[in-house]
């Protein structure tokens, strides 16, 4: 699944946080200059896990804090960019 609300995160971004590990209990992000953001991946063994926390449009976000210790960000700044578009108003900061 790939959000569609964030046209600044790449191919690039995705190859990058997928070379984290294929294990299935890799729990990985982007990160841009030190902050969380997607893409995320997250290994077999936490799927049962996000489910069960996951809430409205929250998705993993209360399962990542809780695992934040195993999470592994992946710093992202120089081939992505983590703005989210969510207006009209976002879309036209974001638009030559």
């Amino acid at each position: 699944m790939f959000l569609v609300d964030q046209p600044g995160v790449t191919a690039a971004a995705v190859d990058r946080v997928r070379r984290a590990g294929p294990a299935p209990d890799v729990l990985a992000a982007a990160s841009y200059a030190g902050r969380r953001g997607h893409p995320v991946l997250l290994g077999s063994r936490h799927w049962s896990g996000v489910h069960a926390s996951a809430a409205g449009d929250r998705g993993a976000r209360a399962y990542l804090r809780t695992h934040a210790d195993r999470l592994r960000l992946v710093e992202c700044g120089d081939v992505a960019t983590p703005e989210d578009v969510d207006t009209p108003e976002d879309l036209s900061r974001l638009a030559p």
